[in-house]
């Protein structure tokens, strides 16, 4: 569907950006501005279908000649046709494009019935939607004060206008009909046409068009020679039979003749005949008017043809139907009834079933769902103002003629009149010639505006949508599952983009005129239906244009939806562009990012914490006298990054674009973090830490909290150097604003913010020195390993290397063992009084994470400790025996009452017993180091406390 994408879905998105963001002042002024939306929509698919007719002008014409030509071989081919014969003609089935005309004639007639459907959204608003303040009683008031009183000598049309003015359903069927008389006006051919088209047919010259039935006359004529009469022939007479010798021949020409005499005329006059009337009905049925009727008539010397519709009479105004003689023109109408159902010409029936409102005649001549709809609304309003004279002025239409001369009464036979409107539509899915096209998406659409059911319709394409995006041919992640089904033909419109756009669009204009349950109980269902136009756009490539839609979702859904189309974006210029948009459209940002995070964790099974790792192993068992009794693993890190850890990091980078949302840029920093640390995925974990460092988050967002100036928060703790313009160069300012002085106040506003911050990433960053800490613990066996290696080999191993690593190592390790892990994302300590000060939401956030940093300490600290303790004891037999004393210090921390954490975390492993024993080892080793014979590599300098390990040297003297 997205490789029929148009720039349609561009130009329809200016005009609802500009609608969006204007006209918001009033409800008056919103109304107003919506109007305008859909007149442009209207100009736009009228300009397009304009173009698309100059481009195919000839193939256009070509393929409205083929329709037009085979109305008349049926015409040709069925001189005498009864209206129950019409059902079983297969050419008279239409559907909206037949399948064979080519792509470009394809795309015109849909942009016609397109823009025949916005002009039909405005006769809709017109009729139903008032401005804000108006009511549709006023505006009949208000009417009804302007027009006259009626009395005896009233001009028809007058009771016609009031008749329309008192009744809203007889105005939405004057003024659909109307709409329908337009549409076949501009988008079939034209009555030139047709009537070219018919007098070629005839074969003969088109002067003949002129002259009546001249073959039948011209036979007459050869009978009276023959019979040596001169005066007309009469059915008393021997009867004379067409040149086919197949029918009696008529032998008088006056048009009630056939009819009169129950007798044909000969072939081509019948085909005149049909041509005649056919070409009188395809001008009703557009709505010309009888005045212009009638001087085609009379240009074919068939002006008796025009007075008998009615063509006479001048001043019938909008009425669709002649309104002269006492009775407001009811005998009439009953004479054409008659003519109606008496006739043996189908298109004569229809002519005059049109006139008296009859509905059998016309349909039998309709081929499309437009003429159905004509041939039922016209029965209906004829119907309806017939009864409306009878009990309102039944001086002008008696009793006696009502009951003498009957018409078809189409109000009683559609049931309720205030429901006729619902009531044809329905009926029009149900008729076998256009089963299909009543169920193509535009007629759908339209129907659903006439029928005044478009909520129903959108509701049924919201669950449509569900069904096809929870299919086997699974396409979409956007829409919503929903528990109910509904019928096969509301997919067609998924389906086409054309009228998914024209829904969606006219799902926008409804919400503003009042649409009812659109957020309410079944909101979920109608949203599916923008939702399912923004997957096409996101299929489409058309990401611009996505804000603009999810904007008029819900906030819940706009992130639900957004956070699944967000991962499609991988250029940093479009993201940045996307984030742009989402809030110029006042769409929450973190939400929708909140919700891509979630969407990718979700489709891994990083987010199980049953899966949680109890223990991430470094240590290996070794018998060797460098270590404790383990050591360090060789490439104990997995470095591969799958691609669900890639798309977690990718989900968090977004928030590098914006320049603001510090604090919840760091606590999806820190959830993402917990989540590769759970799963033991140091890998994820450390290119997390390269691409979202503390650093880089710092340099992207406190140019906006801070005036401009970029530093990094964890390294700054008071202000001083923030606003000392001799200091300011050391911190790298990017100062556009300039550096006025500050008040005191402003300096304390500004030490607290920042205090704020540092709190608030403390727990990212002592899990970023962690994964620094098991990286250079990986780093270290590798340093043994060559050590080992060249001692072994008996050459000079210089040390330098591996005295500088171990520096590297203590300083990651200082901070995992003193108050390590016990603050949360909101900056405070999680202990017991904090916890029981939070509300209920907060507290189950805040136990949940407390729980998450809890195994996170006991899956990698005992480990990690042991690590480190293997590392000192190796390094103290490679750089120095002082080293050792390090192993003291480590269990002085462990052992100290303001670090429980620590210790709390090897008692709940079980692994304090293994801590003890290694620091027995490390004893032993010690001892063995000082009593050694050889001369021992101890360095003058002691610890800062004065620590060394001579303590354990027996041979020294006090």
């Amino acid at each position: 569907m997205a490789d029929r994408v148009g720039k349609e879905v561009e130009k329809f998105a200016e005009r609802v950006d500009h609608w969006y963001t204007h006209g918001n002042e009033t409800a008056t002024a919103k109304y107003h501005t919506t109007l305008r939306l859909v007149s442009k929509f209207k100009d736009h698919a009228d300009a397009t279908v304009e173009a698309l007719k100059k481009q195919n002008a000839v193939e256009n014409r070509g393929e409205l000649a083929k329709d037009v030509q085979r109305r008349i071989q049926s015409l040709a081919g069925t001189p005498h046709r009864s209206v129950e014969d019409e059902d079983e003609e297969s050419d008279l089935d239409s559907t909206v494009i037949p399948e064979s005309i080519s792509l470009t004639v394809q795309d015109l007639r849909h942009w016609q019935s397109e823009a025949a459907t916005w002009d039909l959204l405005r006769i809709i608003i017109e009729l139903y939607y008032p401005a804000p303040g108006v009511t549709l009683e006023a505006a009949r008031k208000k009417g009804s004060a302007e027009n006259k009183n009626i009395y005896r000598y009233t001009p028809e049309i007058e009771i016609w206008e009031r008749f329309i003015l008192e009744d809203d359903k007889a105005k939405e069927k004057q003024m659909i009909l109307k709409w329908l008389e337009k549409a076949a006006d501009s988008n079939e051919s034209d009555i030139q046409s047709i009537t070219e088209q018919l007098e070629s047919e005839s074969g003969k010259g088109t002067s003949t068009w002129s002259s009546g039935w001249l073959d039948t006359r011209a036979k007459i004529k050869q009978e009276k020679r023959l019979r040596q009469l001169d005066y007309p022939l009469g059915v008393d007479m021997p009867p004379i039979k067409n040149s086919d010798k197949t029918q009696l021949l008529a032998t008088q020409l006056d048009p009630d003749a056939p009819f009169r005499q129950r007798r044909t005329l000969e072939k081509s006059d019948d085909y005149y005949e049909r041509a005649i009337w056919m070409a009188c009905y395809e001008m009703l049925r557009r709505g010309i008017p009888w005045k212009e009727i009638c001087e085609w008539c009379k240009e074919r010397n068939e002006g008796w043809r025009g007075l008998s519709m009615g063509a006479a009479y001048e001043h019938q105004g909008d009425a669709l139907t002649c309104l002269s003689g006492p009775n407001v023109g009811g005998l009439w109408r009953r004479m054409c009834f008659a003519l109606a159902r008496g006739s043996t010409y189908r298109y004569e029936s229809a002519v005059y079933g049109l006139l008296s409102g009859d509905l059998a005649s016309v349909e039998a001549v309709c081929r499309t769902w437009d003429d159905h709809l004509y041939a039922r609304y016209n029965s209906l309003l004829l119907s309806r103002f017939d009864a409306y004279l009878q009990e309102n002025y039944p001086q002008r239409l008696p009793s006696t003629l009502t009951r003498k001369f009957a018409l078809f009464n189409s109000v009683e036979f559609h049931g309720d009149w205030e429901n006729t409107n619902r009531r044809v539509i329905d009926l029009l899915k149900e008729t076998k010639s256009i089963f299909a096209q009543s169920k193509s998406p535009m007629k759908l659409i339209q129907g659903s505006l006439i029928s005044r059911t478009f909520e129903d319709l959108v509701y049924n394409l919201g669950i449509a949508l569900s069904q096809m995006a929870f299919s086997e041919e699974f396409t979409s992640t956007l829409i919503l599952p929903v528990d109910e089904v509904t019928e096969e033909y509301y997919k067609r419109i998924g389906e086409d983009p054309h009228a998914l756009r024209i829904v969606v669009h006219m799902l926008l204009i409804f919400e503003v005129l009042g649409l009812e349950n659109a957020h309410g109980t079944r909101g979920h269902i109608f949203e599916n239906v923008t939702v399912g136009y923004i997957d096409f756009l996101r299929m489409a490539r058309k990401m611009d244009l996505i804000p603009l839609y999810a904007a008029q979702l819900s906030p819940l859904r706009r992130a639900n939806t957004l956070g699944r189309i967000l991962p499609d974006i991988r250029n940093p210029a479009e993201q940045k562009q996307f984030l742009k948009l989402m809030q110029e459209y006042d769409i929450e940002v973190v939400d929708a990012l909140g919700e891509y995070y979630e969407v990718v964790l979700g489709k891994s099974s990083l987010g199980d914490e049953k899966k949680s790792i109890k223990k991430y192993e470094i240590l290996e068992p070794t018998d060797g006298e460098l270590w404790p009794g383990q050591r360090i693993k060789d490439d104990f890190i997995d470095l591969d990054i799958t691609p669900d850890e890639a798309a977690i990091i990718q989900s968090v980078e977004w928030y590098l674009h914006l320049e603001d949302h510090m604090s919840t840029t760091f606590v999806a920093m820190t959830d993402a973090m917990k989540v590769f640390l759970l799963n033991g995925r140091i890998g994820a974990a450390l290119e997390l830490c390269t691409v979202m460092s503390i650093e880089i988050v710092s340099r992207a967002k406190t140019p906006f909290y801070f005036d401009d100036q970029i530093f990094n928060v964890m390294e700054w703790d008071g202000m001083e150097e923030l606003v000392n313009p001799e200091l300011r160069r050391s911190i790298r300012s990017n100062s556009r604003r300039g550096s006025a002085p500050l008040s005191k106040q402003s300096l304390e506003k500004r030490r607290a913010k920042l205090l704020k911050y540092k709190e608030q990433c403390r727990t990212y960053n002592e899990l970023q020195q962690l994964v620094q800490a098991i990286k250079l613990l990986s780093q270290w066996r590798s340093e043994e390993d060559a050590l080992i290696k060249a001692r072994d080999s008996g050459s000079k191993a210089a040390t330098k290397n591996i005295k500088d690593l171990f520096e590297q190592i203590n300083t990651a390790m200082e901070p995992l063992l003193n108050d390590f892990l016990t603050h949360g994302s909101d900056g405070n300590r999680t202990t017991p009084a904090h916890l029981t000060s939070l509300d209920t939401k907060r507290r189950a956030l805040a136990d949940g994470e407390l729980a998450q940093l809890t195994k996170i300490r006991t899956a990698y600290l005992p480990e990690i400790v042991l690590a480190y303790h293997s590392a000192v004891q190796a390094c103290a037999f490679f750089v120095s025996r002082d080293i050792m004393t390090k192993s003291m210090d480590l269990a002085t921390v462990v052992a100290s009452d303001t670090n429980a954490e620590l210790a709390d975390a090897f008692v709940k492993t079980g692994r304090m017993e293994e801590l003890v024993r290694a620091f027995a080892t490390s004893s032993k080793t010690m001892i063995a180091m000082s009593q050694t014979g050889d001369k021992p590599r101890v360095g003058k300098k002691r610890g800062w406390k004065g620590e060394s390990i001579k303590i354990w040297d027996v041979n020294v003297r006090n």
